[in-house]
């Protein structure tokens, strides 16, 4: 027998008998309590608790119906929050309105788990400068709305910034009952004073101050919304670094998780001993008419 090939077979005799078993543990993030809560300036407080697991619309995420959910505002106790059903769900409702600079910590206690907390501050409202929409006709049905919107950063304290488009129906029924409706559009972003450009189709768009702290830049959007409309809403929030961070992920886990070929997304989470986010938003909706 030649001689390589006798040196192979020993190699492999070798390697083979080598083979060990490893066991790798893996966090189990199932079976966790989730306490959700976007505390929104001057609004009515909606806390979320639940079991966590795999979403899908035959099993939704297990409803904590008798959790003790209490509130306290810049370290002082405020109020229990109540047990409210609304659309087959549970949420724990408060009548405290958040106040900008205040920090609100939110307690969670579930039986046979350890408590759940997490807290945040309520940022102000976004300071906004001039806005414009234009509008160009396609056909009948369709349009290429063209928004512009100037903010007004504040350059003492790192800002964080979401803002979102609706189109707005409004009609009156055969009983004289009027209607509204905001239906939420995907646009696309151009920044013309930074020279970016990002032509991909999104329902939100997400930023910091970091490359214009201290400076009033100009947004532009440009969607393909229903002829029809005849007003249009600009929602502009002002993020905390926990709301913003929770919610773009969660965003960004939406669009790349489906995806095969794409890293994953880890959603954001500041929850002690539990999974979920207490963050601090201050949303504000500006009306545009054609």
């Amino acid at each position: 027998m030649p001689n390589n090939t006798l040196l192979f077979i020993l190699l492999v005799i070798i390697f083979s008998s080598c083979e060990k078993s490893v066991d790798v543990s893996i966090p189990q993030e199932s079976n966790k309590p989730v306490l959700n809560l976007l505390m929104n300036k001057d609004s009515i407080l909606m806390a979320r608790v639940t079991l966590s697991g795999r979403i899908n619309q035959m099993h939704p995420m297990p409803e904590i119906t008798n959790a003790v959910v209490n509130l306290y505002e810049n370290g002082a106790f405020k109020e229990k929050l109540t047990p409210y059903q609304f659309a087959t769900r549970t949420f724990y409702r408060g009548t405290t309105l958040p106040q900008s600079g205040s920090t609100y910590r939110v307690t969670a206690a579930v039986p046979g788990y350890p408590e759940v907390a997490g807290s945040d501050v309520i940022p102000d409202t976004v300071a906004v400068g001039e806005m414009r929409l234009t509008v160009a006709q396609i056909s009948s049905w369709d349009t290429r709305a063209t928004i512009s919107v100037q903010l007004h950063d504040d350059p003492a304290v790192q800002n964080y910034y979401r803002i979102r488009l609706f189109t707005v129906n409004e009609w009156v029924d055969a009983n004289g009952n009027g209607g509204r409706q905001k239906i939420q559009q995907y646009f696309q972003a151009e920044e013309a004073e930074l020279n970016i450009f990002n032509d991909k189709i999104r329902p939100d768009f997400f930023t910091t101050d970091a490359l214009f702290n201290g400076r009033s830049p100009r947004f532009t959007f440009k969607a393909n919304t229903d002829g029809r409309f005849k007003k249009l809403v600009i929602e502009i929030t002002s993020l905390t670094y926990n709301s913003y961070n929770y919610l773009n992920s969660t965003a960004m886990a939406a669009e790349k998780n489906e995806d095969g070929l794409s890293e994953k997304v880890i959603v954001f989470n500041n929850i002690e001993n539990g999974l979920g986010i207490i963050g601090g938003v201050a949303q504000r909706d500006y009306e545009l008419t054609r």
